[in-house]
Formats: C-alpha cells, sequence, structure tokens
C-alpha cells in the first residue's frame, strides 16, 4: 500500500484546526494531533496498572512500580475501578481501607509523576471476577446488564456517583493528576439510533459522571476493528464520548511457537481517519501481553512474548501510524489472589507483560523503555501528517515497509522501518532516500537483523544542535555544560548521522574524540559533520566540538538522582555488580553515593563521573524449608452427623437470574448470599428405591465438583476446560442408601448447582426426589468480615469459615494433628494444613519471593495456599499451567513470622499428596526500599468469632 504525498498534504489541509475542548474546562483539549495539557502538547505514554491485583499499596508506588513505570518512559496510568472489589453488598462502599485506598493511589500517581487515565466501569472485564460488576448483583438483581434498563441504571448509579466525585476531586483541574475519564469497556454500538438502548446507556453514563463532577474529557475504547462506535465523527446518534480509542491485540499470545506472532496491523492511520479524523489517534488498550487460560501455557514458557522485538516491532509500528496515545495492557499484570480472576484465567495474571508479575524488568520492558523516552523528549512527534508509506517506500529493498511522517511546522521527518512481513527473521541491510532540508539524501548500510525496527529522523532539533539526519534510534537527550545525545544500536550494524553545520557554528576542522570499542569515521562539509560507526560491545562515547553522544548506558534500576555538596545520590535497584555512570553539567561533583552506600568515584575524560556499585548476586538468600505442618478434616460437612442448623435453606421457587435452573428449589449461591469461592450442598432425602443422582453443575472453564452420599464417594467432574457447565448422572451404591435421611454432599468449586435429581431404580419419581437442600459459602456472606483482604479473598470451605489460614490462629489438638502434604490423604476429601516458617532477609535486599507447588503423576486433585490469609495460588494438578506462585511483601514477611496453609481436595478415592511445596527466590536486587517492614496492619489476625460459622 502506498499513500501518495498529494493525499497526505491535502489530509494535513483539512486537518488543521485549533483545540478542542469538552466546554468545561480548557485544561486538557485536543485535536486530530495529539492531546495539549495545560497549554503544552504532551504524548502519552500510559501503562495499565490494576491495583486490585496488588493488595500491597506501598508496592504501588515506594520504589517500586510506579516508579519503575516512569523511569522506563512512562508518564500515564491507565487504571480500572472494580466495582464488585469496593462493594461487598448493595449500598455499602469501601474506598478506604488499605488496597482500597483511592486516594492513596491518586497521591502515588502525583509523586511518581504520572498522570491517570480512570476507568470506572461499570463493566470493565479485565479476566476479573463479574467483569468488576458488583458481585451481590450476580442474583439478577442489577437488572438486563449493559442496557438502559431502569433496574440496571438504578444499580450502578450510586457505584458511578462515588467513584466519580473522588475521579472529580483528582482531575487535572483541581490539581491532580486525572486527565481523561473512560466510560464502559468495549460497548459496541450495533444500532445507530437516538432511541438505541445502548445510546440511552451511554448518555446515561455520561450524565451520572458530569453529574459527579468529572470534567476532564469522557473516553471510550472500541473492542478491535469490529464496528464504530461512540465516535462524534462516525455517526454521531448520541452517546458519543470526547475521545474516541481502539482497543488492539494483534499478536495474541504465541507460547508454543516461537516463530509465530509478531503480525502487525498497517491499517489503523487508516481507520482514524476514517471514523475519529478530529481526534488524535488512541489506543487505550494496545498490546502489552496477553492472557493464558486455565490448561494452556505458562507466561515463562512464552519466550517470543518477552523478548525485546515484541516492543520494538509493535510500538514502533503505531508510532509511524501518527500514534499520540497509547495504552500498553498490561504493563504489569498482577495476581488474580483470592477469587478475584474470572473463570477463565488462572492465579497468575503476569500476561506476559515488560514487567513481570514478581516486579522484575524483563528486555521487553528495556526495549519500551527505548521508545518512552524517545517519545518524551520528540516533541516534533506531537504534531505530524502522513507523507507516504508502503513496501519499499523511500528504501531500496521491498523487503522493508516504511512509514514517513512530518511536523508541518518544523519540517522535522520520522521514518520508521519494519520487516515487510513483520514476522521475519531475516537480516536485511538496504539504504534509505532521506528528504531533508538540504535536499533528499542516500544513507547506505541500515540493516534490520529480523524482528528488528528502526526511527530514523531528519531535521530533529536538540538543544542547541540539530541532525540533519540519522539512521540510528535516539534514545534520549539533555541540555548539560554540552548538549548530550544518547542512540542505540545493536552491535555490530552500522549507524550514520549528520549534524547541521549550521546549527553548533563547526568548521571543516571540526575536532572529534571517540572513547570505547566502536569504529568512527566522520566527515565533514560546509553544511554538515557526518558521523559513520560501527557499534562495537561495551559503551561507545563520542565527543564532538561540544556535542556529546552515549551509545549504551547503566544499571538495572535507576529511580532518582540528586546533588548535594559534590555528591550525586542515586536511588536505585541493581542485580549484578555494575558501573553507573552519571553525566551532570555540575564541575564539583567528587563522588556517588549509591542507595546511600559512599562510592570511590573516577571522572573520565569527556566529563562524566563512574563508579562501581554492589549487586546482590553474590547475597545469599535463606529460605527454610517447609516441615512440621499441621494438619485437620476441613470436610466434616460429608458426614450425616455434621451439624447444619446454622446453614442456609433453599427455598427459593424463582430467581431473578438470566439463567433458568433446571430443577428447582433454585441452588444458586447467589439467591442466598454467597457469591465467591467454594460453596458447600448437603441435599437429603428418604428412601432406599433410588438409583442414581442428575447433577448439573455450572463454573466456568476449568470448574469440577465431587459429590458424596452418605459420606460415600459417588463421582463428580474433575473439571474441562473447554466446558462451562457438565453433567453427571452418578450410581447410587445400594449399601450406602438408608430408609430415611440420605445425604448428598455436593463441592463445587466457584461454581452452583443448575439441577439436581434423584432417579429411581424402578419408576419415576415425583418432583427431584429431595426434601431439603442448605448451602453454605463464605463466613458471613456479603458481610465482608474481613475488610482488609476484601470481599473475594475467602470461599466456605470448612476451614476457610474458621479462619484457619489467618496468622495468630493457632492448629492445635485434637483437631489437629502431625500430618504433612507430602502425606497427604488416601481417600476423597478435602484437609488443611498449616505450617509457621521466619525469613530474615537483609533489609536492604528486593527478593521477589513464590511458592512451588508440584504432584505425584496422575495425582486429581486441586490445591489453594494462604500465606498471612491471603489466599494467593489455586494449583490444579491434572490441568495445569501454574506451578509457581508469586507472593509479594507486605503479604509475605521478609523478615519474622509468616503463616503457610493450604488445602488439598482430593477429587477420587485414589486420594492425593504433595511431592513439592517450597518456597522460591525469582531473584536478588540490591536496593534502597526497605521491604522489611512491619506490614501487621495488612494482615489482621485470627479471632474466635470465627467459631460461629463452624
Amino acid at each position: 500500500m502506498r499513500v501518495s504525498k498529494l493525499f497526505a498534504a491535502l489530509a494535513f489541509m483539512l486537518w488543521t484546526c485549533v483545540a478542542t475542548d469538552d466546554g468545561l474546562s480548557d485544561m486538557v483539549q485536543w485535536d486530530p494531533y495529539s492531546l495539549t495539557v495545560n497549554g503544552s502538547r504532551i504524548i502519552i505514554f500510559s501503562g495499565e496498572f490494576h491495583y486490585q491485583r496488588m493488595p500491597v499499596p506501598e508496592l504501588w508506588l515506594s520504589y517500586d512500580i510506579f516508579h519503575k513505570y516512569k523511569a522506563s518512559g512512562f508518564n500515564t496510568i491507565s487504571v480500572y475501578f472494580f466495582w464488585s472489589y469496593h462493594s461487598a453488598s448493595k449500598d455499602h462502599f469501601d474506598f478506604e481501607t488499605t488496597g482500597k485506598s483511592l486516594q492513596r493511589l491518586f497521591d502515588y500517581a502525583k509523586e511518581a509523576g504520572l498522570w491517570v487515565i480512570a476507568r470506572a466501569g461499570p463493566y470493565c472485564n479485565a479476566e476479573t471476577n463479574g467483569g468488576g460488576l458488583a458481585l451481590w448483583g450476580s442474583d439478577g438483581s442489577l437488572g438486563n446488564l449493559r442496557t438502559s434498563d431502569a433496574t440496571y441504571h438504578q444499580a450502578w448509579l450510586p457505584f458511578i456517583t462515588k467513584i466519580g466525585q473522588i475521579i472529580a476531586n483528582n482531575e487535572i483541574t483541581k490539581g491532580g493528576t486525572v486527565i481523561l475519564n473512560q466510560i464502559e469497556n468495549e460497548l459496541q454500538e450495533t444500532t445507530y439510533l437516538p432511541t438505541s438502548t445502548l445510546v440511552l446507556y451511554m448518555e446515561q453514563l455520561k450524565k451520572a459522571f458530569r453529574a459527579a463532577g468529572v470534567t476532564v474529557p469522557l473516553s471510550h475504547n472500541e473492542k478491535g476493528m469490529r464496528s464504530v462506535s461512540w465516535s462524534t465523527d462516525y455517526h454521531n446518534v448520541g452517546g458519543a464520548v470526547n475521545m474516541y480509542g481502539l482497543d488492539s491485540y494483534p499478536g495474541g499470545l504465541s507460547c508454543t511457537n516461537p516463530n509465530s506472532g509478531f503480525n502487525v496491523v498497517r491499517t489503523y492511520h487508516q481507520w482514524f481517519s476514517n471514523y475519529s479524523y478530529t481526534q488524535p489517534n488512541y489506543f487505550p488498550e494496545f498490546e502489552g501481553g496477553w492472557f493464558s487460560a486455565w490448561g494452556g501455557s505458562f507466561y515463562d514458557s512464552c519466550a517470543a512474548e518477552h523478548e525485546p522485538g515484541f516492543a520494538d516491532v509493535y510500538y514502533k509500528n503505531n508510532i509511524g501510524q501518527r500514534t499520540t496515545l497509547q495504552n500498553l495492557y498490561m504493563t504489569w499484570g498482577g495476581t488474580n489472589w483470592g477469587h478475584s480472576a474470572s473463570p477463565v484465567v488462572y492465579t497468575s495474571y503476569d500476561y506476559s507483560a515488560p514487567l513481570r508479575e514478581t516486579r522484575q524488568i524483563t528486555d521487553k520492558m528495556s526495549q519500551t523503555k527505548l521508545q518512552g523516552l524517545f517519545t518524551r523528549v520528540s516533541k516534533d512527534l506531537l504534531k505530524t501528517y502522513m507523507v507516504g508509506n508502503g513496501t519499499g517506500y523511500a528504501t531500496s529493498s521491498t523487503d522493508i515497509w516504511t512509514w514517513e511522517i512530518r511536523n508541518p511546522d518544523t519540517n522535522a521527518g520520522f521514518y520508521v522501518v519494519g520487516q515487510a512481513k513483520s514476522s521475519s527473521r531475516a537480516s536485511v541491510t538496504f539504504s534509505a532516500n532521506l528528504n531533508t532540508s538540504q535536499g533528499l539524501l542516500t544513507v547506505p548500510n541500515i540493516n534490520l537483523n529480523g524482528r528488528q525496527s528502526k526511527i530514523m529522523v531528519t531535521d530533529y532539533k536538540f538543544g542547541n544542535h540539530e541532525l540533519l539526519y540519522s539512521s540510528v534510534d535516539i534514545l534520549t537527550y539533555g541540555v548539560f555544560d554540552v548538549d548530550v545525545l544518547v542512540l542505540y544500536l545493536q552491535e555490530g550494524q552500522v549507524g550514520q548521522f549528520a549534524l547541521k553545520n549550521s546549527a553548533g557554528g563547526y568548521t571543516a576542522h571540526a575536532e572529534q574524540s571517540t572513547f570505547g570499542t566502536s569504529e568512527v569515521a566522520m566527515d565533514t562539509s560546509d553544511s554538515s559533520i557526518t558521523i559513520t560507526y560501527t557499534r562495537g560491545s561495551g559503551k561507545t562515547v563520542l565527543r564532538v566540538n561540544g556535542l556529546l553522544q552515549i551509545f549504551v548506558l547503566g544499571p538495572y534500576l535507576v529511580l532518582s538522582v540528586s546533588i548535594s555538596h559534590g555528591v550525586v545520590h542515586v536511588s536505585g535497584d541493581n542485580d549484578k555488580a555494575t558501573t553507573i555512570e552519571v553525566y551532570t553539567n555540575n564541575s564539583t561533583l567528587q563522588t556517588i553515593d549509591w542507595n546511600g552506600i559512599r562510592l570511590d568515584a573516577v571522572k573520565t575524560e569527556y566529563g562524566s563521573v563512574t563508579a562501581n556499585i554492589p549487586g546482590a548476586a553474590d547475597r545469599t538468600i535463606p529460605l527454610p524449608n517447609l516441615e512440621n505442618w499441621r494438619s485437620a478434616d476441613s470436610l466434616p460437612e460429608k458426614s450425616p452427623s455434621y451439624d447444619d442448623s446454622k446453614w442456609a435453606v433453599c427455598d427459593k421457587t424463582s430467581t431473578l437470574s438470566p439463567v433458568a435452573p433446571i430443577t428447582k428449589p433454585v441452588l444458586f449461591p447467589s439467591d442466598y448470599g454467597f457469591y465467591t469461592g467454594t460453596k458447600i450442598y448437603r441435599g437429603s432425602f428418604d428412601g432406599q428405591g433410588f438409583a442414581a443422582v442428575d447433577l448439573t453443575c455450572s463454573g466456568g472453564l476449568a470448574f469440577g465438583w465431587t459429590a458424596w452420599l452418605n459420606d460415600i464417594l459417588v463421582g463428580g467432574n474433575a473439571g474441562n476446560t473447554t466446558l462451562t457447565t457438565t453433567n453427571a448422572v452418578l450410581k447410587l451404591p445400594a449399601s450406602a442408601l438408608k430408609a430415611t435421611d440420605n445425604l448428598l454432599t455436593v463441592v463445587p468449586r466457584a461454581s452452583r448447582i443448575l439441577g439436581a435429581s434423584l432417579v429411581s431404580s424402578s419408576s419415576t419419581t415425583s418432583g427431584t426426589g429431595f426434601k431439603l437442600w442448605k448451602i453454605q459459602g463464605n463466613a458471613g456472606g456479603s458481610a465482608n468480615l474481613d475488610p482488609v483482604r476484601g470481599p473475594m479473598n475467602e470461599g466456605g470451605l470448612y476451614g476457610e469459615r474458621l479462619g484457619w489460614p489467618f496468622p495468630s490462629f493457632v492448629p492445635s489438638s485434637p483437631q489437629f494433628d502431625r500430618s504433612s502434604p507430602f502425606t497427604g490423604i488416601n481417600s476423597s476429601g478435602i484437609r488443611f494444613y498449616i505450617i509457621a516458617f521466619h525469613l530474615n532477609i537483609d533489609s536492604d535486599l528486593d527478593v521477589p519471593l513464590g511458592i512451588e507447588l508440584s504432584t505425584p503423576a496422575g495425582t486429581v486433585t486441586r490445591v489453594m495456599f494462604w500465606i498471612n490469609g491471603y489466599q494467593f495460588g489455586k494449583y490444579i494438578s491434572h490441568i495445569g499451567p501454574q506451578t509457581r506462585f508469586p507472593v509479594p511483601p507486605g503479604v509475605m514477611n521478609n523478615r519474622g513470622l509468616n503463616t503457610m496453609a493450604s488445602s488439598l481436595w482430593a477429587m477420587t478415592d485414589d486420594g492425593a499428596k504433595m511431592d513439592t511445596v517450597k518456597l522460591i527466590e525469582y531473584g536478588k536486587y540490591q536496593t534502597d526500599f526497605n521491604f522489611n517492614h512491619d506490614w501487621s496492619y495488612l494482615q489482621p489476625g485470627w479471632d474466635e468469632g470465627r467459631l460461629a460459622y463452624a
């Protein structure tokens, strides 16, 4: 495809206009090029962040996630606000407790220097439980979801009003950080009529947010190129928002084949030009990774998703299509702890994101940083038009695709080049024809080594200098006592750039000094100085008449820098001992202080200061073996002698649920006030003339269930990765049946019984054959007994209800014995195992920790574990894929006492046991942040009130 220069020039003329605002404030404006905030054009390089998936607020900011975002070139975070997380029951909201403290979130974002794009729902998706909708409404009381239905409107309005007020108080118009507010999520506009229920719903949402005081522009995100929704530029019959956006995940998740993926989309520019031409090109969600489902691949095995080429190819392709607002989903994925996940995904929400679930920086994040820093300083990118594009465009090779965009005011040009077949791993060398202020110039020896892309520039200003052109990627620049330009290039590749003579007053006798291993040649003329170099190993620094170019930079992570009394103070993280280098315009600089450690510093010939900084590779991390377990039965409910007198009676004959029950009474947990985790059913009947029970259960992918008759296993379903509803007709052994008061106990994992009926051995049974059903779920139901950990941390297992996983619970005899999960159980059932252990990690280390689990081959079991009361892992041995579970500081005490509890659910009479339950470390980093806090406020302990839920 090619776009003619005549067409591009015409499009530019049509798009030239003054900035637009929403009529409520002029602090955030827009035009076809970019956002303007406080009068200045800005590029939005945003990272998605879900605070729900990190229950330790200190790790949102304190030298961790937000700071890592900022240090990696991001200037914005995009945040969902999950209704389900803040509202355990109707008309009750919690926006203050620990990990639900939204003001803390906004304050931390401001402290880190990050704008916020608020995404308040009410529906979010995000592979979270109920899509973020209030779980208390899963009984159908929310009405007709995501429509203008009056019942639904009245249900979401209180939440949107409250969250809208919090957003309004933190928007940029009031000195805060919120610059955009997204309403709803991926809601496709299918009918362009003002009377459409979807149009009316969007109008309701707009009205509610404005009534709550939100004045920043409203936005929405299109779900791929499937329809055109809510743009003021396309069939606007109502419901349109100020800022149209497009979600795109072109790569999916490519784990099993490293050669798959990398299929860039080259029609974004045309899409935006057709449907949102008065607005800048905006991706509210662009692929930072992709989720993995039960039974799929674990993220560690998705090598292609983590390689730096992913960011290099995909994100530069978007820059070439004039994108100035881009949010990467996810940038840090986090953990689906508790029962916060939708039944599609497992515990990890790592997402193959640039920042791992363990908070570790990947090569993909490092490559993403290169673009983040480039776009941060390249102001001419904020106003461009499309000059041309296509295969072989402006290059000597048809194996290369090029985008040429140009600033109409400065004529600065940007040529984004990539493989014509974006998945190619070929090495292609070519020349480029670059249009400069000194005419059309041919630059030779440009190489793309497989999955690589480059942004070449022309007439690019930095500090007091100007590049005529560069075939080398620019990282960033700084203005000190000299202008410092930072470039990057793969080792062995040839780069060339030319400095305009007029900018620096150069002469034909310009002086050059080279420090490093790269081979550098300089050619001067009256109009420019041309530098050609072959990238060597390590660092190369080139100084030309006061201009300094540094080609490679420093340690694992630098978070902050300050100078006082001749000392440069640097804070950050470092894994391996290395050299840090600091360039400032302070000639009195004498030494470097790294994380409070005063270092011997050396001045280089070109003016920087270097020092050797410590790492953590040689530090020993003593992790205890998990021994000395205590154990107790956690399914006494399958015994007929168990007292269920306090349980809820299932007596409803109708339900508001859109899913109809197969039999009655209704056996849906939400109709009886239980919304999360495992539930336990007890159905009673009289008579010995029954041959089987017909059970249908529903609970999402990989859910499972087990049934016992009078304490005897009769069967169930171990789980399936493709079925969300399963049915089984289970034979009832005649030897187990009694004349009266037979008990059927059914334990479905996070699911419900759709139908249950007895099958007579002789004739048709009247009704279902059951005389009574009872149900039990999490302790207190929607009462939210543990607001710190929140409404989705617990389910209805006996040990959960009694609070066994909590700190300070004492597992004492005779209820608890000394057996361990390595011994396990030799029949079907559920058993709890509890252990206490100490950690003693040095205070200057960040050591991401986790739990590794495994079972002997062929074991059919479901395992959950809790650390200090937080349910941080679900393991299904026969389905997988996850066996390693990160647990962050704050949930885990890096120094001090920890409590671990684990449930082992044997789904067959073969029993089950573990062969691995151990602590693991993912890495170690010398750091300036003390991770050995007193985390007790996040870890409330056991209290005897739990005994009431036995």
